[in-house]
């Protein structure tokens, strides 16, 4: 049973905040979900029922202040941000999307007595930064790869040091890999499954990548428990992350195991990686677990599982 009464979360339509929402509202917290505007279609609404929405027109100081008047909340989750998708690699976007959102959104709530500000960063910070077999700790240095890793840097260095300001209770969850049901159909396990239900071959890279991956429910789980207490500091950052090390290859073998479909499907090497694709990308999970007691319980096999039977479904 969580602590929280009230909660403002940004990116609530999207992967994992529309899970969050989901969760928030069953214990009974009063929740608030910014909104974009022009991106309240109504499948992605849909996961904000029962919470209370305000439409924003962008993340302008003078639009969020506006949209926030009379708003308050013990706990902000930002988990909203550009580029998370491919095809999403506009600069000016970038930086709008990921530096200004989370600078205008901890001026609008500066005079909150919030109990912590949760903002979401990202592995893709970290680059090529470690060689394979080491876990990526947080103090390792930040050397992003991407575009967008590199906007996440800047959003968090700028959002720490205008937190720290403004006496704000700012805390970094830098998220790895996360899968589950509600992803999008674009995205690795939903695409392969659509495909291999269908028995369509997959064309692939090498699949020689090893990540690190959460179910949806560990990373809300987690962000559950930043919300609710533990020994977490404000103004650091703490991995969320299995701590585990997975081949692309092997995961997507365990999907197809899973649907009863044969590997021959899987065109391993039928494309090449992307220039900015990490070989490897593990973290260490350990400072979190000791401030909060938080521990990933869905393994990659019951993961896809869940997600095959909610297919099937």
């Amino acid at each position: 049973m969580t602590l929280l009464r009230s909660a403002l979360v940004t990116g609530g339509t999207g992967f994992i905040g529309s899970v969050l929402v989901r969760r928030l509202l069953a214990e009974g917290v009063a929740v608030t979900c910014l909104v974009r505007a022009r991106a309240r279609d109504p499948g992605a609404m849909a996961s904000l029922d029962g919470a209370r929405t305000i439409p924003i027109a962008s993340s302008d100081p003078v639009d969020l202040a506006t949209a926030l008047a009379g708003v308050s909340a013990d706990v902000v989750f930002h988990l909203a941000s550009y580029g998370v998708h491919q095809a999403d690699r506009d600069p000016v976007q970038l930086a709008e999307g990921n530096v200004s959102l989370l600078c205008n959104l901890l001026h609008a709530t500066s005079s909150w007595p919030m109990r912590r500000f949760i903002h979401s960063g990202s592995c893709a910070e970290y680059g090529f930064s470690v060689p394979a077999g080491a876990l990526i700790p947080e103090t390792q240095a930040l050397r992003p790869a991407s575009m967008y890793g590199a906007a996440k840097v800047v959003a968090f260095f700028a959002g720490q040091a205008l937190a720290a300001r403004l006496e704000l209770p700012f805390v970094t969850l830098r998220l790895f890999g996360v899968f589950g049901v509600h992803e999008g159909p674009l995205r690795l396990a939903p695409y392969l499954i659509q495909h291999l239900s269908r028995d369509q071959p997959v064309a692939l890279t090498p699949g020689e990548q090893v990540r690190d991956l959460l179910y949806e429910d560990d990373v809300v789980e987690a962000l559950m428990a930043a919300a609710d207490g533990g020994a977490l500091q404000s103004s650091e950052v703490y991995n969320v992350c299995s701590g585990q090390a997975i081949r692309v290859r092997d995961f997507g073998e365990t999907v197809a195991a899973t649907l009863g479909k044969p590997r021959e499907l899987l065109r391993w090497g039928a494309r090449p990686y992307r220039p900015d694709e990490a070989p490897w990308q593990v973290g260490d999970n350990r400072r979190f677990i000791g401030a909060t007691s938080w521990r990933p319980r869905i393994t990659i096999q019951d993961g896809i599982a869940r997600m095959v039977a909610a297919v099937r479904e």
